[in-house]
């Protein structure tokens, strides 16, 4: 951002300092070139009305010396002066050399009109650079001859090149200048925005104590005021939700048990019951381990969330965990008739925390197990690089539709809304999976059903 307002603002200026470079430089050519132009009009002008009356604009007959002594008169510094006929053809000069120069037919008719022919030329047999002003002569209202005067522009060039360079220094100098105020001026503007957008995302990441500087002025302070606030207000709400959580989740917990063991209990003789209350009976088991689960589920998160969660490493076999988790869900697998592919070595070692890693298999598991169809198949497959373990869980279900798959791992987000559960098992996977320092990845395979993939650091005791 700071790199892009820098080039516009740069932009701008270069345009303006290169606009001001150009019109000065304009305006020093014009009035060094124009000056010298009208001064030598008005010189040579003043020239042929006195030469006009001087007896010699008509026969031309008169002695060199005459002649100039006469043109002496009408010296102009640095300037050669020619006589020319009416005709445009140069008759005498004040140097002594008389040049072919003469007048085009177009000037020679100007000439007789009385304008005055004005140019500037190079000269190729000297390379100067040269201005040239023809007056015409008038005697008694009719054009007898002219004057030219022919005078070296070198030292008009040297001097335009001069304050064009000046000039050009000076808006280099300008626009140093302009880059660096422009840059310290961008920063003092980009600074705290980059601030104020990294303490927005550390909140966003549930950093509320991220402070930021309120000594800003204007409404970039105001700015950093409201976040700090915000922030504060967030992590109060947060906490007041944590504790919430935590305790509602112990509070459930006892009855839960409670309903749970007695449940049990009047299940383990069936036949002292009758029938109705055994059905209810059983419905009010499966209810209450239902309900266990989701607040095992609120607790975890409580944990996650509150950053309480600690992990108890020890030497575990991962396969021997696989195995029992999926003798844990032998009655789910048989009620679908659903076969398990098992791609695992006879064992991998590594200190990781058994009953969180056993909590993200089961998680994993059940979810391929309800998405699988009757009769399917589920693959688990375990393969272990020098560094990291790949860990999957497939299944030939429906997948998942592509604008849920980025979002199948946030907290309390559900694909299929009102279908039970919190949104919360596959987050704490996530989490338990990142406690471990891996990475857990959902996606759908090419061939049909999702696979939920498990990265792993290879850890040693």
């Amino acid at each position: 951002m700071k790199r892009q307002i820098l080039m516009r603002f740069m932009t701008i200026i270069t345009v303006t300092v290169l606009l001001v470079i150009g019109i000065l430089s304009f305006v020093t050519y014009n009035y060094y070139y124009v000056t010298a132009t009208d001064v030598l009009k008005r010189h040579a002008n003043a020239s042929a009305v006195l030469f006009a009356n001087s007896g010699l604009a008509y026969d031309f007959q008169d002695s060199e010396a005459t002649i100039h002594e006469v043109l002496d008169s009408y010296a102009y510094t640095d300037a050669e002066i020619e006589v020319l006929d009416v005709k445009g053809v140069p008759r005498y000069s004040s140097t002594g050399f008389v040049s072919k120069r003469s007048l085009t037919k177009e000037e020679a008719t100007r000439l007789l009109a009385g304008d005055t022919i004005t140019k500037r030329y190079d000269d190729p047999s000297t390379d100067e650079h040269l201005l040239e002003v023809t007056e015409p002569v008038v005697s008694f209202g009719q054009t007898t001859g002219a004057l030219r005067y022919t005078t070296s522009l070198a030292k008009i060039d040297q001097r335009v090149v001069e304050i064009c360079l000046a000039i050009l220094v000076l808006g280099i100098m300008i626009w140093g200048l302009a880059y660096i105020y422009s840059s310290r001026l961008v920063s003092s503007i980009v600074r705290p925005i980059q601030e104020v957008i990294g303490a927005s995302d550390q909140i966003a990441k549930q950093h509320y104590d991220v402070k930021v500087n309120e000594e800003y002025t204007f409404e970039l302070g105001e700015l950093a005021r409201t976040i700090n606030y915000m922030g504060q207000q967030i992590k109060q709400q947060e906490t007041l939700k944590d504790e919430f959580i935590s305790g509602i989740s112990h509070e459930l917990r006892t009855p839960l048990t409670s309903i749970k063991g007695w449940s049990e209990t009047l299940l383990a003789e069936p036949e002292r019951l009758p029938e109705e209350a055994s059905l209810g009976m059983g419905i009010i088991h499966s209810e209450t381990e239902r309900l266990i689960s989701l607040v095992e589920q609120l607790l975890d998160f409580s944990k996650l969330e509150t950053s309480r969660l600690v992990l108890y490493r020890q030497e575990v076999n991962l396969t021997e965990i696989i195995e029992a988790v999926t003798a844990q869900l032998r009655q789910k697998l048989e009620e679908k008739d659903i076969r398990i592919v098992r791609k695992l070595p006879a064992q991998v070692i590594g200190l990781y925390d058994e009953n969180r890693l056993k909590q993200v298999f089961l998680n994993l598991l059940d979810n391929a197990i309800r998405f699988s169809p009757t009769g399917g198949e589920i693959t688990i497959r375990l393969v272990r690089s020098e560094r990291v373990l790949f860990l999957s869980f497939s299944d030939e279900g429906p997948g998942i539709p592509k604008n849920h798959l980025r979002h199948v791992t946030e907290k309390f987000y559900q694909v299929q809304k009102g279908k039970g559960g919190t949104g919360l098992g596959l987050a704490i996977c996530r989490e338990l999976v990142e406690a471990h320092e891996g990475k857990l990845f959902i996606d759908n395979q090419p061939e049909g059903g999702a696979i939920a993939t498990i990265l792993l650091p290879v850890t040693k005791a």
